[in-house]
């Protein structure tokens, strides 16, 4: 039985090394070794050494503008650090691989560069035909998810991403609306060391990937050692012809991070980044008929009116964080950014020009007055402004037919705040009661062109709502953690839902309301340590009510919402990950998740869509997995063979609400071979790898379009194909 747990659990996915109860900031602000900077950061596990591994410490989840510690924290929260063999054999041409291993969590490659990935956290962002929806994402600590709700991810370059985070359930306590989830994904070398007293690791890494379908790709990032704070510039570029017809990409991505101290204990952090897209074709959906007979075909239209999107963002991000008396730490977050973008679709032309910005302070302390309480108190702010134009599209080019000019622009501003107090022991652990509270107001206005069109109702509109959360934990003093919680969240429409109106007048639609969440979980987490290595459990039920569902329709090729009554999402999750666990000659780092959502209308829509339908765009069963084994050095190169293996299983599910389309169910694994560290010299090592995607050969749909016009809704994903690379390190 041993064994078996041993060979189970690397395959699994956890949140915690938690292994006694959080004594709040004396821990999370001491000095950085290092750098000299004061850190958000969790607590040093020793993995290179597997007999020090019983000495596991909190883990400091930095996904919310407060410090959540996984021991007495009432949320599904889930940390997955990449190991650092899997990041460098990895191909890192989509984020599904940054999904893999953590329960609740589903990233779905489209095959669609113009249009992304799908995320869905607990099955909320279903609705999505492009970008994210219903789960706010940051990288770096830098929002990528706008004032209105949206989440455009061009920024990201999943190969240098080394810690994934994630929040479960709904967080509008911490982040207002769309925040279904909370994804916080990090490039920070911190977190391979995060006491900040081991190795520095190599100042420059490179890495070049070739293989099928025409891909290209190059990728480095320097990291120099500085006497007083830290400083990482990285950059990439990629060209894929992609596996469909008129699916190619091109892309530049380039960013900046840097951390300075000041005074004692203080320091400011920078973080910019940037991409350039000139090319990002869209080869749209196929109905069930045309996947079977070719999936590598694409619809006639989308050639003809040349589909696809072109390019440029870029954000820049300031933190300032230092100590506010001896018990309270203060910080302040400012952001902006800008996106221009030229999307020629079926049958329209966009043109867009957007800025955007914010700003966060936030003040929190392990005591209140004399009173021992844990608080967080914060405001904050968002602004956007889009220029938007949707004119005819003539063979791919701007036709002379206006469809919709107009200024659009969103801004927010909330209050929130949390108090955390201990209730004592009982039955050998600590209870801790959380509460916590937003309130959000979202203003916008449209100012089309044609302005006596458009009268005051559709011009502007005003959303708010209060979020309240409640939880409770248990945490004992060996490392487990029972919680329960109840949160509020709400999703505001975005200016893209808002102005894509059926009936084709400009301004905003004014009969679309925000969805509202109302949800609750009970759930567990637990790790253990042995000389073999880190075991972690987490596992989780959930129940969410969603009224005013936004519930998207295709008419003509054109996407419009309207609200779809009450929906429930319900369900379990389960994962466990196992770090360092020895096996055999080498050891095995993996995770393993399984979820499982009910989601169902709860009124009837339509004829097509009566009570008990399913939500569509979800799987009702997934499982995801992902491992890596590494043989100990040898003298052969002084390198070390490596064996990865990942994947996903996923039931069938609807694409269409009412079930008249469908996606079957599939399984997909994907195998990496690689000589890891090969020794060139004294400082040179470099690490080849091979990667066999697909190995099976499955037939499956990658992704749906939800309630796709014309019945293509499947977005077929690639058969087997090798992708090979090598990755080189300066130390």
């Amino acid at each position: 039985m041993t064994a078996l747990v041993l060979v189970l659990a690397p395959l699994l996915s956890s949140v915690s090394y938690a292994q006694q109860v959080d004594r709040g900031f004396s821990r999370t602000d001491t000095v950085n070794a290092s750098a000299g900077l004061p850190g958000r950061v969790p607590p040093r596990v020793d993995t290179s050494n597997p007999d020090t591994l019983r000495q596991l410490e909190e883990v400091v989840v930095t996904a919310a503008p407060f410090e959540l510690g996984s021991t007495r924290a009432p949320l599904s929260l889930s940390v997955r650090q990449r190991p650092n063999v899997e990041r460098l054999t990895a191909p890192g041409t989509s984020l599904d691989d940054l999904g893999r291993g953590v329960p609740g969590v589903w990233i779905s490659d489209r095959g669609n560069p113009s249009t992304g990935e799908r995320l869905l956290v607990r099955g909320l962002g279903w609705r999505a035909a492009f970008g994210v929806r219903g789960s706010h994402v940051l990288l770096d600590g830098v929002p990528l998810t706008l004032a209105d709700g949206q989440s455009q991810l061009n920024v990201v370059d999943p190969a240098l991403i080394r810690r994934v985070e994630v929040l479960r359930g709904p967080a509008s306590t911490f982040w207002g609306s769309g925040s279904g989830g909370v994804v916080a994904l990090s490039t920070d070398t911190t977190t391979d060391d995060p006491a900040g007293d081991g190795p520095p690791g190599p100042w420059l890494q490179a890495r070049i990937t070739a293989g099928a379908f025409g891909l290209a790709k190059a990728e480095a990032a320097v990291r120099p050692s500085l006497q007083r704070g830290r400083l990482a510039i990285w950059g990439s570029a990629m060209t894929q012809e992609g596996y469909r017809t008129h699916a190619a990409t091109d892309a530049l991505r380039l960013g900046v991070s840097s951390q300075v101290p000041i005074g004692d204990s203080g320091s400011l952090g920078i973080v910019a980044l940037g991409a350039y897209v000139p090319r990002a074709q869209s080869p749209g959906g196929l109905t069930a008929e045309q996947a079977e007979a070719d999936p590598r075909q694409t619809r006639a239209a989308s050639i003809e009116q040349d589909a696809g999107k072109s390019l440029t963002q870029t954000q820049l991000a300031l933190t300032y964080r230092g100590p506010m008396g001896t018990t309270s730490q203060f910080s302040a977050t400012a952001w902006g950014g800008a996106r221009e973008l030229d999307n020629p679709i079926v049958p329209r032309y966009i043109q867009l020009d957007r800025i955007s910005g914010g700003l966060r302070m936030v003040a929190e302390g392990e005591q209140f007055g004399t009173l021992p309480f844990v608080w967080g108190l914060g405001v904050e702010a968002e602004a956007q402004r889009d220029d938007r134009l949707e004119i005819s599209n003539d063979g791919g080019e701007p036709g002379l037919d206006v469809l919709t000019d107009q200024i659009e622009t969103v801004a927010s501003g909330a209050v929130f705040g949390r108090l955390r107090v201990s209730l004592g022991q009982h039955a050998g652990g600590t209870w801790f009661a959380t509460g916590a509270l937003r309130a959000d107001l979202i203003a916008y206005r449209a100012e089309p062109t044609t302005s006596d069109t458009a009268d005051d109702a559709e011009r502007q509109r005003t959303d708010g709502a209060i979020s309240p959360s409640f939880g409770l934990t248990w945490a004992s003093p060996g490392g487990t953690t029972l919680y329960a919680n109840a949160a509020g969240a709400f999703d505001a429409p975005t200016t893209t839902e808002l102005g894509n109106r059926s009936d084709g007048r400009p301004g905003l639609n004014p009969s679309l309301s925000p969805e509202r969440t109302w949800g609750g979980e009970f759930g567990a987490r637990r790790a253990w340590s042995s000389g073999l290595g880190v075991v972690s459990l987490d596992a989780a039920l959930f129940a969410a009510r969603v009224t005013g569902l936004l519930l998207p329709r295709e008419i003509d090729d054109v996407t419009f919402f309207e609200n779809g009554g009450d929906a429930r999402f319900a369900g379990v999750e389960i994962g466990v990950r196992g770090a360092r666990v020895r096996m055999g000659p080498g050891v095995l780092d993996g995770a393993i998740a399984f979820t499982h959502v009910n989601a169902v209308f709860l009124d009837r829509v339509d004829d097509a869509i009566p009570e008990g339908t399913r939500i569509p765009g979800m799987p009702p069963a997934l499982a995801t997995w992902t491992l890596t084994w590494s043989a100990a050095a040898t003298s052969v190169f002084r390198g070390r063979l490596a064996i990865g293996l990942s994947g996903e299983a996923a039931s069938a599910y609807d694409a269409t609400a009412g079930g008249s389309d469908r996606a079957e169910g599939y399984g997909v694994a994907h195998v990496r071979l690689a000589l890891v560290d090969v020794a060139l010299g004294r400082t040179v090592r470099a690490t080849p790898f091979v990667s066999v995607r697909n190995v099976t050969n499955a037939q499956y749909a990658g992704s749906v379009v939800v309630n796709a016009f014309g019945g293509r809704f499947l977005e077929p994903a690639p058969e087997r194909h090798l992708i090979a690379g090598i990755s080189v390190a300066l130390d």
